[in-house]
């Protein structure tokens, strides 16, 4: 994308190449948008059958034009479009907006082409381009609706980055219901040359804009997105709503890391990186713009609650452990004001319970001594809309509690239906959000938090460079499963200790191989094809002596020979028997957008029963992998259990980092799986490990 943005954000003069008076046609809805705002900047209607339209002077071609354009949208048949960018371009245009469709959406070859070419002449003449196949651009601010949105939008803060223009078209339906202005709203269609990263970067550099909303289909570019994501929401806010969410399609996973990764994974990790809020639902996505939009920071994570009845107050205490809230201790001097203002029977904990009966005085009360307790750092007031429930007056309470506490966030959760919709008025009137439910308040109070900073990781030393010189070394020319003694190597580059064991050819081998291993042993066929094992009678364990290795060796070779009769077979791998610890998976994988991603999770044969797994972008640094770590509901069990003592957390850790540098290191790693990783008090070993590579001319 070429440095336009100002004539996006503040075009002073726009052309409709298409423009039309037929009420049926879209270059209509589009001329009367832009002439029925408050633009004012030149307008140019071009359409060679008209020579005035709507009494504005009308143009045969962008080339009659006398004046400079800052911004065309072109509104033709798409086998027109392409001629019309080239006249664009030669009149040096600097931004098109292509709402034609007719292009690489078709999914046939000739859209596609049309496509592609409509790319390069942008590229010749250095000209933006939004779309094509989109609704349009309105800048609320200088009164442009250049689109053909029904409903304008009024000025606001919040910038709406759409790729569905029908989505862009129902959240502006649904501004005045939710109270939402915008300062930009942008249907980007099929993002031929701009895609999402060039609006944020727009949206990074408009003042008017401080909380940005994505709708996206797809991502272009995932590391960029990511990236330009994560320099702009420490300033301002960015919810994402993606759509598209499938299956991995025909890519077959060969390890539990794919598998469980799924095909949201690399998003949420990216997320979590670059601090986007992501949203679930279309409510959850307006819920977010519009608190992020209104609401002041979380500056700590202790919440007070107020309630007027005791189910909802049990599901905000658990919604709020859920989103990693505190429902604080109340200072004594809140206390004391609760017992004398609330009846003998309310509770004066957190949750503070009103009661059913309670009065617009009663909530006051509460949320007053509340909000000026020291601990309490953010408030969410909960209704039910019992029969002595005054709703509206208790809304207005809220809402002039809000305005003496600006710098407090207070989110109103008022449940129920249509006894609410008056109260519910009332908060749409003055943009305070109202949720519907405890756990939609709890994630929006929630995203009001500022998260801590991390380090960041640091992987261009002389050191890494080395490591990574000899890895690839190890790799080269290699595809498929690698190894056993070939993984071992790469993993003392890595720091990942592995059980002594050697590959034996024979019956009398492995025996002699066990000997020197010390007994008890495992044994494992040796095979490129085969990734299960145990499935199919390939495994065999606590092997005690001479015997039970010759014995196991013959009956591995007879089981794979039966359940795969086309597998080449490398020999049986002898390994040490370790003693049995706490099972973890360490992985990783390769995601075609977003790049390497590392997981951590529980392992052995509960890792695809649990699912207690964290993901994350690599590589982590130490500390980000003590926060995946800690994420775990399996952390107890590292902190130590019923009396047990704390096992390696340190070493666990350690090895999370090394596997993400690997991955972040060898770009022809497709999946790593570490399955069991051993855990004991002392140290860590990884059991079992698969390496798949992905071949040199597929990276």
């Amino acid at each position: 994308m070429y440095n336009h943005s100002v004539y996006i954000l503040e075009p002073k003069s726009v052309a409709l190449i298409g423009a039309s008076d037929d009420e049926a046609k879209l270059g209509c809805s589009i001329l009367k948008n832009l002439l029925e705002g408050s633009y004012k900047g030149e307008i140019f209607p071009v359409n060679p059958k008209h020579k005035e339209m709507m009494g504005k002077r009308c143009f045969a071609a962008i080339e009659d034009i006398p004046e400079t354009i800052d911004l065309a949208v072109i509104v033709t048949p798409a086998m027109t479009v392409s001629g019309i960018a080239e006249e664009c371009g030669k009149k040096k245009v600097k931004t098109l907006v292509v709402i034609s469709a007719g292009f690489g959406e078709l999914g046939t070859d000739e859209g596609r082409a049309r496509e592609a070419e409509l790319k390069t002449i942008v590229t010749k003449y250095k000209m933006s381009l939004v779309g094509p196949n989109c609704l349009g651009i309105l800048r609320p601010s200088i009164g442009l609706n250049a689109s053909f949105a029904a409903t304008p939008s009024k000025a606001g803060s919040i910038a709406l980055i759409s790729q569905s223009g029908a989505m862009a078209v129902a959240l502006l339906d649904r501004s005045e219901e939710t109270d939402l202005a915008f300062s930009l709203v942008a249907s980007i269609g099929n993002k031929a040359a701009m895609n999402e990263s060039d609006f944020l970067e727009i949206c990074e550099k408009d003042s008017n804009t401080t909380v940005i909303g994505l709708y996206l289909e797809s991502i272009q570019d995932g590391v960029r997105f990511i990236d330009t994501a994560k320099r702009i929401s420490p300033k301002k806010s960015i919810v994402l709503l993606k759509a598209g969410i499938s299956k991995r399609g025909a890519k077959a996973v060969s390890s539990h890391t794919g598998a469980l990764a799924g095909s949201s994974a690399a998003l949420d990790a990216g997320c979590v990186a670059a601090g986007i809020h992501r949203a679930l639902s279309t409510e959850e996505f307006l819920g977010l713009l519009s608190v992020l939009n209104g609401e002041p920071a979380l500056l700590s994570s202790n919440i007070a609650v107020i309630t007027n009845a005791g189910g909802p107050g049990v599901l905000a205490t658990d919604a709020a452990e859920r989103e990693k809230l505190t429902l604080a201790d109340l200072d004594p001097k809140t206390s004391a004001a609760l017992k004398s203002a609330l009846p003998e029977a309310a509770s004066i904990g957190n949750p503070v319970d009103v009661l059913g009966d309670a009065k617009a005085k009663r909530y006051a009360a509460a949320l007053e001594a509340c909000a000026s307790d020291p601990e309490v750092d953010g408030i969410v007031a909960i209704l039910t809309p019992q029969v002595m429930t005054p709703c509206e007056d208790i809304a207005r309470t809220i809402i002039a509690t809000k305005k003496n506490h600006r710098l407090l966030p207070i989110i109103p959760c008022f449940m129920g239906g249509p006894h609410l919709q008056e109260a519910r008025a009332l908060f749409s009137k003055t943009g305070l959000p109202c949720f519907g439910s405890p756990e939609e308040a709890m994630h929006a109070m929630a995203s009001l938090l500022i998260k801590p900073k991390h380090s960041s990781v640091t992987v261009n030393d002389d050191c890494d460079d080395d490591r990574s010189s000899e890895a690839s070394a190890i790799l080269k020319g290699r595809h498929g499963l690698l190894q056993e003694e070939l993984t071992e190597d790469l993993f003392q580059l890595y720091d990942l200790p592995t059980p002594d064991q050697a590959i034996a050819h024979s019956a009398s081998e492995a025996a002699e191989i066990a000997g020197e291993i010390g007994y008890p042993v495992i044994a494992k066929v040796s095979s490129p094809e085969i990734l299960h094992k145990t499935d199919i009678g390939g495994v065999r364990t606590n092997l005690k002596n001479e015997r039970d290795v010759k014995e196991a060796y013959d009956e591995i070779l007879r089981n794979c020979g039966k359940a795969m009769p086309s597998a080449g077979i490398r020999g049986i791998l002898i390994q040490q028997f370790l003693p049995i610890g706490s099972e973890f998976i360490i992985g990783g994988i390769r995601d075609a957008n977003f790049g390497p991603l590392v997981m951590v999770g529980l392992g052995g044969i509960y890792t695809e029963l649990f699912r207690d797994t964290c993901f994350s972008l690599a590589p982590v640094s130490e500390e980000k992998a003590y926060e995946m770590l800690s994420s775990l509901q399996s952390w107890r069990l590292l902190l130590g259990m019923r009396g047990k003592g704390a096992l390696d957390i340190e070493s666990l850790a350690g090895a999370i980092v090394n596997v993400s540098a690997m991955m972040h290191d060898c770009p022809n790693i497709s999946e790593i799986d570490l399955n069991p990783v051993l855990v004991s008090k002392d140290r860590i070993i990884v059991a079992d490990a698969k390496v798949m590579l992905t071949s040199s001319e597929d990276i």
